[in-house]
Protein backbone atom coordinates (compact mmCIF):
# COMPACT_ATOMS: atom_id res chain seq x y z
CA UNK A 1 0.00 0.00 0.00
CA UNK A 2 1.91 3.08 1.06
CA UNK A 3 5.39 3.32 2.28
CA UNK A 4 6.45 4.73 5.57
CA UNK A 5 3.20 4.02 6.77
CA UNK A 6 1.98 3.95 10.91
CA UNK A 7 -1.83 2.98 11.24
CA UNK A 8 -2.32 4.53 15.08
CA UNK A 9 -5.75 3.19 16.22
CA UNK A 10 -7.52 3.74 12.84
CA UNK A 11 -6.01 6.38 12.12
CA UNK A 12 -3.11 6.74 9.08
CA UNK A 13 -0.20 8.34 9.73
CA UNK A 14 2.70 8.91 6.60
CA UNK A 15 5.94 10.23 5.80
CA UNK A 16 5.43 12.58 2.84
CA UNK A 17 8.49 14.02 1.15
CA UNK A 18 8.19 18.07 0.53
CA UNK A 19 9.90 18.79 -3.02
CA UNK A 20 11.93 22.02 -4.08
CA UNK A 21 8.40 24.11 -4.29
CA UNK A 22 6.88 22.92 -0.95
CA UNK A 23 4.52 20.72 -2.73
CA UNK A 24 3.96 16.97 -1.11
CA UNK A 25 2.18 14.50 -2.99
CA UNK A 26 -1.03 12.74 -1.22
CA UNK A 27 -0.83 9.07 -2.43
CA UNK A 28 -4.11 8.20 -4.59
CA UNK A 29 -5.49 6.30 -2.47
CA UNK A 30 -5.88 8.52 0.37
CA UNK A 31 -7.05 10.84 -2.32
CA UNK A 32 -9.64 8.79 -3.18
CA UNK A 33 -10.39 8.10 0.49
CA UNK A 34 -11.35 11.30 1.81
CA UNK A 35 -12.66 13.23 -1.88
CA UNK A 36 -9.68 15.11 -2.52
CA UNK A 37 -9.92 16.92 -6.12
CA UNK A 38 -8.92 19.67 -7.60
CA UNK A 39 -9.10 22.11 -4.36
CA UNK A 40 -8.19 21.54 -0.23
CA UNK A 41 -8.84 24.14 2.21
CA UNK A 42 -5.33 23.93 4.46
CA UNK A 43 -5.02 25.35 8.13
CA UNK A 44 -2.27 25.98 10.16
CA UNK A 45 -2.83 25.47 13.82
CA UNK A 46 0.59 25.59 15.81
CA UNK A 47 2.48 23.23 14.44
CA UNK A 48 -0.21 21.09 12.36
CA UNK A 49 -0.94 21.30 8.81
CA UNK A 50 -4.52 20.08 8.24
CA UNK A 51 -5.86 19.45 4.69
CA UNK A 52 -9.54 19.36 3.89
CA UNK A 53 -11.44 18.50 0.59
CA UNK A 54 -13.21 21.25 -0.66
CA UNK A 55 -15.85 21.14 -3.54
CA UNK A 56 -14.61 23.03 -6.43
CA UNK A 57 -18.21 25.24 -7.16
CA UNK A 58 -16.97 25.22 -10.33
CA UNK A 59 -18.27 21.60 -10.98
CA UNK A 60 -21.88 22.95 -9.82
CA UNK A 61 -21.74 25.40 -12.93
CA UNK A 62 -20.25 22.42 -14.78
CA UNK A 63 -23.11 20.03 -13.60
CA UNK A 64 -26.13 22.40 -14.64
CA UNK A 65 -24.82 23.13 -18.42
CA UNK A 66 -23.67 20.20 -19.40
CA UNK A 67 -26.26 17.20 -19.40
CA UNK A 68 -24.76 13.75 -18.48
CA UNK A 69 -22.72 12.29 -21.46
CA UNK A 70 -20.57 14.90 -21.04
CA UNK A 71 -20.67 16.45 -24.27
CA UNK A 72 -19.90 19.68 -24.17
CA UNK A 73 -19.53 20.74 -28.01
CA UNK A 74 -22.73 19.33 -28.79
CA UNK A 75 -24.29 21.02 -25.77
CA UNK A 76 -22.91 24.46 -26.80
CA UNK A 77 -24.14 24.07 -30.45
CA UNK A 78 -27.91 23.13 -29.32
CA UNK A 79 -27.65 26.03 -26.69
CA UNK A 80 -26.26 28.21 -29.89
CA UNK A 81 -29.01 27.17 -31.95
CA UNK A 82 -31.57 27.98 -29.41
CA UNK A 83 -30.16 31.29 -29.00
CA UNK A 84 -30.23 31.99 -32.78
CA UNK A 85 -33.86 30.96 -33.17
CA UNK A 86 -34.80 33.04 -30.24
CA UNK A 87 -32.87 36.28 -31.50
CA UNK A 88 -34.20 35.60 -34.79
CA UNK A 89 -37.83 35.98 -33.25
CA UNK A 90 -37.29 38.91 -31.10
CA UNK A 91 -35.73 40.82 -34.17
CA UNK A 92 -38.86 39.72 -36.35
CA UNK A 93 -41.42 40.66 -33.39
CA UNK A 94 -39.40 43.89 -33.12
CA UNK A 95 -39.64 45.18 -36.53
CA UNK A 96 -43.48 43.78 -36.63
CA UNK A 97 -44.27 46.25 -33.85
CA UNK A 98 -42.44 48.94 -35.06
CA UNK A 99 -44.52 48.44 -38.07
CA UNK A 100 -47.71 47.71 -36.55
CA UNK A 101 -47.34 51.04 -34.28
CA UNK A 102 -46.18 53.05 -36.75
CA UNK A 103 -49.81 51.97 -38.94
CA UNK A 104 -52.26 53.65 -35.90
Amino acid sequence: MWENKLDIGGKVELILKVDRKGRILIPAEIRERLGLKDLVKVKVADTYLVIEPLRNPLNKIYELVVDKNGDIEKDIKLYRELIEETLERLIKDAIRNRYDTSTD
